[in-house]
Formats: C-alpha cells, structure tokens, sequence
C-alpha cells in the first residue's frame, strides 16, 4: 500500500515530513464522520489537510498543541499522495 505523507513548515522551524498511517486516516474518518475517499472527492477543504497534517505529526510523537494554536504557526502544508494512494504496490 502506498502511503500519503504530509510536509509541514512552521514559523522558525525547519520543514518536516509525516506519514499519514492507518491510525490517522482513521481518526480522520471517525472526527469527520466520513470516509477519506469522499471526503477528498466531493467535500474537501483546506481544513482536511491541515487537520491530517497536525494529526500525522500528533501520531509522529510530537508535542503540538490543540488544532487551533497549531494552525497560527503553520507556514504551509502540503499533502504528497503519490499517483495511487491506498492501492497496494506489486
């Protein structure tokens, strides 16, 4: 399976790079009440990838604090999905 990563850039920091595993996609999918897949086709929003990107970074073992405070020292987000998210590889 082919994995989505999210790179983050805060203020005064260096860039970083975080998988986005099993145990964030889920978490997304129970928060939103809705599956990635639709999510990302017919409702996506800035939103859903910054939140995917402070959790994947939260699940990485890093302090962050609540989503909010988080967004005022984010500088950009980018969420790298690869050609064929979530298919596995032969």
């Amino acid at each position: 399976m082919q994995r989505w990563r999210v790179r983050v850039v805060h203020v005064g920091e260096p860039e970083a790079t975080f998988d986005v595993t099993p145990r964030v996609l889920v978490d997304f999918e129970r928060f939103y009440k809705t599956g990635i897949g639709k999510a990302f086709a017919e409702e996506q929003r800035l939103e859903h990838v910054y939140w995917l990107a402070w959790t994947a970074e939260r699940h990485a073992g890093t302090t962050v604090p609540v989503f909010d405070t988080w967004l005022d020292s984010v500088l950009d987000v980018e969420l790298e999905t690869g050609d064929t998210p979530f298919v596995e590889s032969p």
